[in-house]
């Protein structure tokens, strides 16, 4: 199920990249499962569950492609816009299919992994807590939106 869901959301965002970036989604599989596990662990819609792991991808491609901004010239320049693209991308996704309070809750996540990232001391797991947490508050509030 979760490497069917890896391969719905890799669909889902080529079809959404513009092809004049000549973005490689370039993810391993074992890159993105744990993300993919942790959203078949709630109760979401399919539809969903690739959108939010199309998200969860390119953050995690901007990240990569930020992390290994090594060398020089036009490879380095690459890597550099096509981090800030995916960047920018992810916050467009987030508002084309309305995950306004995704979008809130990770800003502030991203910003410290790149933070952390200059200082040297990468905190990559942060990304995924950070998801699980929305996940899990979100849940919550569901549920106390039924009860009422």
């Amino acid at each position: 199920m979760n490497i069917k869901l890896f391969h719905e959301a890799i669909h889902l965002l080529q079809g959404e990249l513009s092809p004049e970036t000549g973005i490689i989604l370039d993810l391993k599989e074992e890159d993105v499962l744990p993300m993919a596990d942790l959203l078949v662990r709630y109760d979401l819609p399919s539809d969903r569950q690739s959108r939010l792991l199309s998200i969860y991808i390119a953050i995690k491609l901007a990240l990569l492609r930020h992390s290994s901004c090594e060398g020089s010239g036009e490879y380095l320049t690459r890597q550099v816009l096509d981090g800030d693209y995916l960047y920018s991308f992810y916050v467009q996704l987030c508002l084309q299919w309305e995950e306004y309070e995704l979008l809130s809750h990770l800003a502030p996540i991203i910003k410290q992994i790149q933070i952390k990232a200059i200082e040297g001391t990468p905190e990559e797991e942060r990304l995924l807590k950070g998801w699980e947490l929305f996940l899990q508050l979100e849940n919550t509030h569901s549920r106390a939106s039924q009860a009422i």
